[in-house]
């Protein structure tokens, strides 16, 4: 459109000098004592041979010395055969007279006043000055014109002493887009005007207004400048020149106004393209302001810019500085200043920029944020590349300052210095980071990274991290008393749990189209409060297969391992995980795994599990496998069995059982496990312990889908050991024999009454002590009424009666 519009206001400016001097060739040609009007109808039938419709409404005045002069009282012209496009209600030129008689033109002076031109592009994309000129309808419209003779061509020598252009209203109206452009009230004037690449002061000021069918723009432009033109009227030379300016554009989302003082020398050339430099420019105090019918506004004040701009050339350095005001409706606003400052340079095909030794820096609140680098891009094709420095600075209290509310952490100084240095380059069909180091509080990560941007949108990432405690940048653990409240939900989440349909389905979709290949390694590590070490995480995920091969690392200084997939092509997606691990903190891995928390200790550990479901719940509703758990030490919270054991212990000796005073758990001790899964129920196998001393062997089940456990312990304490025990046991009976003890409960209900022991085997060994006195009277009476070896044998026959 700028190129249209440029190619239409030449056209205008032709027409009008064009009419102007029919005009006066015409009065130069008569005797001065003729009165001119009675040639009018001469002049427009001129006028008409050029393609013009020209009417002279007014009387035509000339004067004859010093120079002639003619005055037009109203005019209007237009395209032959077309709707009038111009008019003006006085035009005044005055040629010098002797190069006149030379057949030279040297123009003294041009006045034009009350000028109405209106440049219209009708639907079909033909301007209606486009058919200005005489048109030779014999030669093909596409044979190129022959040039001239040098001996036929002359060249026009056209000067102008003065040019005055005063009330002037010129618009422009595309019917193809709905754009209408106008410049009203405009005032130009120019001195010693020639064009023949000369410099001739000029000033231009007018009103200016645009509009389409999605905003308007209006504002007032005032340039005064030193002008140089050609004499074709395509290459324009700008020196000195001083431009003040007001705008303000309006749309649907809200409005946007300026105000700009600016010094500028440019140099235009559009013979075949636009072609331009800006040697120099400088805004001075600018503002700007946005403002969003939603109640956002942006300020911009004291904006200033000094440099430059010569594509092809050197590279210039510029200068930006400006204060920032930001609010919305629902933020505080925001207050800061902004200054950069670079070398920039473009190519003469303006395709090619590159900006090097890039500083820019800005306060928000009492911090500073620095950037620095080089950077360039080809534009087509489209290639970047860039080398950037973030200096650290206080996240946390800019994000405060900005009204940004962070989650809450555990550390209440995280984030507060993050920096970073990249390199990145990239175009049109991949990103790729080529040197990745940032600080993020006392933790540096290093890496590299690659984005394809075509159909595969692969990903590759390496990142290695020296140290860092994830626990800083996680909730607060929260204290013991408030456990309890939070558990309160828990029928809820168990409802919710049992329900694949209250769960959100796995992102089947993007697990589908992911293509990753990732390395992370982190040198030491603090999660959950566990210190780690060595961590090696290898991902990889194509094809709709996620893998983990291996996870691996060390943790309280014990190794451990995990290999795990994620096949999401089925609508059931499959999960196999296969790991191990030495001295193991097993109350940790059962908690993130199970969210079992009753469980604590360092163990031994290998599993092998596998599951399948469209959602978490239905992940763990179909879990299967094994877990084998060998510890020398492990601690059961909120259930005591060896207080179990002594409860039944005072109730068999018919003691009074004093429940206070014990230990909220159980210690045990050398055990090995064996816990099979099944659709999600994990079934104890074989367990293998010690309280005390007590020896345990149990089984059991542990259902993951409703989170309840009932598990049976039989407790065996051998006479040698009872006086080990927290109980005194009187009777031979309790001991070196099998006394079970049931532990049932949900996890979040587990408390003192959770392991009971079962007091039917009181009425065991009660059956027990009256079988033997029966078992002793009727071997008194054998051996009484027999004697010798016929009552041992009675006896014998009598045992294997009773199956004794």
């Amino acid at each position: 459109m700028e190129k249209t519009m440029g190619r239409a206001v030449k056209y205008l400016i032709i027409t009008l000098i064009s009419v102007v001097l029919i005009v006066v060739l015409a009065a130069a040609s008569l005797a001065f004592w003729i009165d001119p009007n009675i040639f009018k109808d001469d002049i427009e039938k001129l006028a008409a041979e050029q393609g013009l419709t020209l009417k002279l409404e007014g009387d035509l005045v000339w004067q004859v010395f010093p120079n002639i002069q003619i005055v037009i009282n109203g005019a209007s012209v237009a395209p032959e055969n077309e709707s009038e496009m111009m008019r003006f209600d006085k035009a005044q030129l005055s040629v010098a007279l002797m190069p006149l008689l030379k057949k030279d033109i040297v123009v003294q002076g041009i006045g034009l006043a009350g000028v109405k031109a209106s440049l219209i592009v009708d639907e079909n994309g033909v301007g209606n000055w486009t058919k200005i000129g005489k048109q030779d309808d014999s030669k093909p419209a596409n044979e190129p014109e022959q040039p001239a003779n040098e001996g036929e061509k002359k060249a026009l020598q056209l000067a102008i002493a003065k040019l005055e252009l005063s009330d002037t209203n010129i618009s422009y109206t595309d019917k193809q887009t709905g754009q209408h452009i106008e410049l009203s009230g405009l005032s130009l004037i120019g001195e010693d005007i020639q064009l023949d690449n000369k410099a001739f002061p000029l000033t231009f000021d007018s009103e200016v207004s645009f509009e389409d069918k999605t905003q308007s723009v209006n504002g007032k432009v005032q340039l005064s400048s030193n002008i140089t033109v050609n004499s074709e009227m395509n290459h324009f030379v700008i020196g000195d020149g001083k431009l003040a300016l007001s705008i303000e554009q309006k749309n649907e989302l809200g409005s946007v106004s300026a105000k700009a003082e600016l010094a500028v020398d440019a140099d235009v050339d559009i013979a075949d393209a636009l072609v331009w430099s800006l040697p120099k420019l400088s805004i001075n105090d600018t503002s700007l302001r946005y403002a969003a019918k939603d109640g956002t506004i942006v300020d911009i004040t004291s904006l200033n810019f000094d440099g430059g701009l010569t594509p092809g050339g050197e590279a210039s350095p510029i200068k930006i500085s400006g204060d920032l005001k930001y609010s919305t409706a629902t933020q505080k606003p925001l207050d800061t200043n902004l200054s950069l400052v670079s070398t920039l340079s473009i190519d003469k095909k303006l395709n090619l920029i590159k900006a090097k030794d890039i500083a820019l820096k800005t306060s928000i609140g009492d911090e500073t944020i620095s950037l620095t680098g080089d950077a360039n891009a080809t534009l087509s094709p489209l290639d970047y590349q860039a080398k950037l420095n973030l200096a650290p600075t206080n996240l946390r209290k800019i994000a405060n300052t900005l009204g940004i509310e962070l989650p809450v952490m555990a550390e209440p100084t995280a984030l507060s210095k993050v920096g970073t240095a990249i390199s990145v380059k990239g175009s049109d069909k991949r990103i790729v980071v080529s040197e990745l180091r940032t600080t993020l509080d006392a933790s540096t990560i290093n890496g590299n990274a690659s984005v394809e941007l075509g159909k595969s949108q692969a990903i590759k990432l390496a990142l290695n991290i020296d140290k860092i405690n994830v626990d800083h940048y996680l909730p607060p653990t929260p204290p013991k008393d408030s456990k309890a409240a939070e558990k309160e939900p828990a029928a809820t989440t168990t409802d919710q749990a049992a329900n694949p349909d209250a769960e959100i389905p796995l992102p089947r979709e993007l697990l589908n189209s992911l293509d990753l290949d990732a390395k992370l390694q982190i040198a030491e590590m603090t999660a959950n409060q566990l210190p780690f070490k060595n961590i090696l995480l290898q991902l990889n995920a194509k094809n709709g297969v996620s893998s983990v091969s291996p996870l691996s690392g060390i943790v309280y200084d014990s190794p451990f391992t995990l290999d795990a997939q994620l096949d999401s092509r089925p609508a059931a997606a499959k999960m196999l995980l296969k790991g191990s691990s030495k001295q193991l903190p097993i109350g940790k891995v059962l908690k993130d795994a199970a969210a079992i928390e009753e469980l604590s200790g360092i163990s031994d550990v290998s599993f092998n599990l596998s599951t399948s479901g469209a959602s978490v719940a239905s992940l763990k509703k179909h879990l299967d496998g094994n877990i084998d758990l060998t510890a020398q030490q492990l601690r059961l919270s909120n259930m005591n069995i060896e207080k179990a054991f002594c409860q039944l212990v005072a109730r068999f000796q018919q003691e009074t059982f004093d429940a206070t005073n014990w230990p909220l758990y159980s210690d045990l001790n050398d055990t090995s496990t064996k816990i099979v899964i099944k659709d999600g129920i994990a079934k104890i196998e074989t367990l293998n312990s010690g309280v005390t001393k007590l020896a345990l062997r149990g089984n059991g089940k542990i259902n993951l889908n409703e989170d309840t456990f009932d598990v049976v312990i039989n407790t065996r304490l051998a006479q040698a050991d009872q006086n080990e025990m927290a109980c005194k046991i009187n009777n031979e009976k309790l001991l070196n024999r099998d006394i079970p003890i049931r532990c049932k409960a949900a996890f979040d209900k587990v408390g003192a009454t959770s392991c009971l022991p079962d007091f039917r085997v009181i009425e065991d060994i009660a059956k027990e002590k009256a079988k033997d006195k029966i078992d002793e009277k009727a071997k008194e009476l054998i051996e009484k009424k027999l004697g010798g070896e016929n009552g041992e044998a009675a006896k014998q026959l009598f045992n294997q009666f009773f199956k004794k």
